[in-house]
């Protein structure tokens, strides 16, 4: 073998020991440092409803946590915003997410009043939503879905019981109504014209609600989400997370948080379209006290 050869096959050597490396460490990095997709969140966690707001974290949280802790890529990171209760506050909110290009989904806010006032925004940008509290409607061609229903399957639901009642997020409420707004005005409607609240929405579940008007949670009737197909230890589970039982707001939130996980992972870019959120089936919505309906 000449000389020349000699330094070829050494030269051949150091770049195929190059290649190997390379290869070697583009595989750590994908096992190690899989990419990150966000989820953000908009839901009070201070004021009279912060326990609503913790139900609904934890629902999202318990999700996301079984997800990535089964080693399954993309990463999943939440990104969690406090709305206060404020509808003001909640109207910013969508803004500040938009700001950050990792966020692929939203996810809230879990009252009425907050979620009517956050859709305009939502509307405005590209990201996918799943509201978690009734809203009058969302554009059908867009990528907002009313995860929990709108005001006309609240509708829908009661007539049999109390013929046409007109869905009402705020003041003032001048006929008998379904209230889908926020629990302290339902509270004092209640304690001041009880004939104008014959039924409500998710926000009677409320536990803000018992320091306001104690006993109205199981005194009128009202209507929730109620998902189904979820995991047999999906209860053990959320109690072992959040040191209680879930309640319909956790369980929702743990249901929408498993589908926006879906259509993140479906899409090509982990970004789900209007087609796809057109598959997706909103919880069937019963009434929780029925045995009040006469």
């Amino acid at each position: 073998m000449s000389g020349n050869n000699a330094v070829s096959f050494k030269a051949w050597g150091v770049i195929g020991s190059i290649i190997l490396l390379a290869l070697a460490l583009a595989g750590c990095k994908d096992v190690g440092s899989p990419e990150v997709v966000k989820i953000g969140l908009i839901a009070p966690f201070e004021g009279p409803s912060r326990p609503l707001g913790y139900d609904t974290l934890n629902g999202v949280k318990l999700r996301i946590d079984q997800w990535n802790e089964r080693g399954q890529e993309p990463k999943i990171e939440l990104v969690a915003l406090n709305d206060d209760g404020d509808p003001e506050l909640a109207a910013k909110l969508p803004d500040q997410l938009a700001q950050d290009p990792d966020i692929h989904m939203i996810l809230g806010p879990p009252q009425g009043h907050t979620a009517m006032a956050a859709l305009p925004a939502l509307q405005t940008h590209d990201i996918p939503a799943l509201l978690l509290a009734p809203v009058r409607s969302v554009p059908a061609d867009g990528l907002i879905l009313p995860f929990s229903g709108v005001g006309a399957h609240y509708q829908k639901l009661f007539q049999p019981m109390f013929g046409i009642l007109p869905p009402a997020w705020s003041q003032p409420v001048n006929q008998p109504s379904i209230w889908l707004g926020d629990p302290l005005t339902l509270a004092q409607i209640h304690l001041e014209s009880p004939e104008l609240i014959k039924a409500a929405g998710p926000v009677a579940g409320e536990e803000a609600l018992e320091g306001w008007a104690p006993g109205l949670t199981w005194s009128i009737p009202w209507a929730a989400p109620i998902p189904k197909d979820l995991p047999e230890s999906f209860a053990q589970d959320y109690e072992a997370l959040a040191g209680k039982p879930p309640n319909y707001a956790a369980t929702l939130a743990y249901a929408a948080a498993d589908e926006a996980i879906r259509l993140i992972t479906s899409a090509a870019d982990y970004r789900p379209d209007n087609e796809a959120l057109k598959q997706v089936h909103i919880p069937p919505i019963g009434i929780v006290n029925s045995h009040l309906i006469k």
